[in-house]
């Protein structure tokens, strides 16, 4: 059937989703009778300024890339309070005595305390995104952590319970922020575009390491204030900036945005269900449903690597390959270099799989297999090394390979219940985020005596959990929507609305 209207030069049937094609001017145009790759990638055309949700996925890279500042400044500036080292002033070269004698069970303490708190609101954070907002939360959880993160020295200085306090409170802060994103993607990613503008957003995360790891071991050598607290007062005062930002551009939905086009708005808000807004959380068959478990399994994998690498990898390379502490941060952040790169790569290229056909359950476990035995293998190949060159090698390697893992088991809750990604992703990352204090606490019990041997365990350990992650989110992952994620307990499992733009072929589970 086709239906004749006069149009502009592309546009959108709202009821049969075809392309309208101009043919002249003044012309009459038809609309095709399927929908294409071109309709499907994003593009809601006739607006050719630059997408909205493309702003807000660079706005959310940035505060993830704040948010990991905040997060990994304290794993360089530590090598500086604890050891002597060498600074510069004034034309000299001196070496600083150390102002704090911890030992290592004392500063795998100390690198956890982020965790106690980062835990606990990870759930909270979830639920209160659903109810006032992603993008609020996500802004005002950096700014806070931000101006915690000015007080650290101070409460330094004080005790080391100060800055335990102050660690764990920046923690429980920033625990909201990754629920709060997939809060904001759940109202601004089309369905063949959240792998993308999720993935694009998170390698933030990468990003902030890699610029914070080198910058702080520069900052300890060359800061002010004995080196080590300027580190926290230069990567608090681009919190608070980032924040005002973030408040000018940023807005909650399409329909709040008072400058978006209305082919982009009408292309977002046409792809989505419309679910019961009023519905409670359905927290009996979220937490009976066995695709969140196996999130929550893929979590915890992705999280164990990620938190062993991040936080103690600057203790290897001090350790065992003996570099110096300006040196180590360069080279901390060389694997987070590549990740930056892999993590959205892996998402472009998952979208792409799934328009060409892919089912989007095939991808998601395939990005997650090679991302996860990739890393593992890797990164405990790392241990084995014979030389420095190597074991830096191998762990970029494994640190890139587990970027692919977020075209998996991340962007997975999106799937199965776009308006509950939220409180799925509170959920699952509190169980994750417990590994942030029990990977370095491990650290430090088994590298007492800090030999090559007692390294070899610590990645074996990380090994086997990549293992018992990946096939346990492969067995148990699903890519239809479930049955309550609208709030709709009759609506059958997988079953779409007719403006819904799902994936071309997609595969029951």
């Amino acid at each position: 059937m086709s239906r004749f209207l006069v149009c502009c030069q592309f546009c959108e049937c709202p009821t049969h989703k075809r392309k309208c094609k101009k043919k002249g001017n003044g012309e009459q145009s038809t609309h095709s009778e399927t929908t294409t790759d071109h309709e499907r990638s994003g593009d809601p055309g006739g607006d050719f300024s630059f997408p909205k949700r493309y702003i807000l996925a660079i706005m959310t890279f940035l505060g993830f890339m704040n948010m990991y500042a905040l997060r990994v400044n304290l794993n360089v500036a530590i090598g500086a309070m604890v050891n002597n080292h060498t600074v510069h002033q004034k034309g000299y070269t001196l070496t600083r005595e150390a102002e704090f004698d911890w030992d290592s069970k004392l500063q795998g303490i100390v690198l956890g305390s982020f965790y106690y708190g980062y835990a606990f609101l990870q759930l909270p954070g979830g639920c209160l995104a659903l109810k006032l907002g992603g993008t609020r939360i996500f802004g005002y959880a950096i700014f806070f952590a931000s101006m915690l993160t000015l007080l650290t020295p101070v409460a330094t200085r004080y005790s080391v319970y100060g800055l335990i306090s102050v660690r764990a409170a920046e923690g429980l802060m920033l625990g909201a922020v990754f629920p709060c994103n997939h809060a904001i993607w759940s109202k601004w990613a089309p369905p063949m575009e959240r792998t993308t503008l999720v993935t694009m957003a998170i390698s933030g995360c990468h990003v902030g390491t890699i610029i914070t790891m080198p910058l702080s071991g520069l900052l300890t050598k060359y800061g002010f204030d004995g080196g080590w607290a300027s580190v926290f007062y230069c990567f608090g005062a681009a919190g608070i900036l980032w924040f005002a930002a973030w408040q000018l551009i940023v807005h909650e939905s399409p329909s709040d945005h008072p400058t978006i086009s209305e082919d982009e708005k009408n292309y977002i808000e046409r792809s989505f269900e419309k679910g019961n807004e009023d519905a409670s959380i359905p927290w009996k068959s979220i937490l009976t449903s066995v695709p969140v478990w196996g999130i929550m399994f893929g979590n915890l994998a992705s999280d164990w690597g990620l938190y062993t690498i991040l936080i103690c990898l600057p203790l290897f390379l001090l350790d065992i390959l003996h570099f110096d502490i300006q040196t180590m941060g360069f080279l901390a952040a060389t694997p987070f270099l590549v990740k930056s790169l892999s993590g959205p790569f892996g998402g472009i290229t998952a979208d792409l799989l799934r328009r060409r056909g892919l089912s989007t359950k095939s991808v998601r476990r395939l990005y997650f297999a090679v991302g996860a035995m990739g890393a593992g293998t890797f990164i405990l190949a790392a241990g084995y090394a014979k030389t420095a060159t190597v074991a830096v090698t191998c762990m970029c390697i494994g640190v890139a390979s587990s970027g692919l893992m977020h075209s998996g088991y991340n962007v997975n809750m999106l799937d199965i219940a776009p308006r509950y990604a939220c409180v799925i992703m509170g959920l699952t990352n509190t169980v994750g985020t417990v590994t942030g204090f029990l990977s370095p606490m491990m650290v430090g019990y088994i590298t007492v005596d800090k030999k090559a041997e007692e390294w070899r365990t610590v990645f074996w350990v990380t090994f086997i959990i990549y293992v018992v992650g990946m096939l346990l989110f492969c067995l148990l992952m699903s890519a239809d929507q479930q049955p309550w994620a609208n709030g709709d307990p009759g609506k059958k499992n997988g079953e779409r609305e007719e403006l819904n733009m799902e994936d071309p072929v997609e595969e029951k589970s």
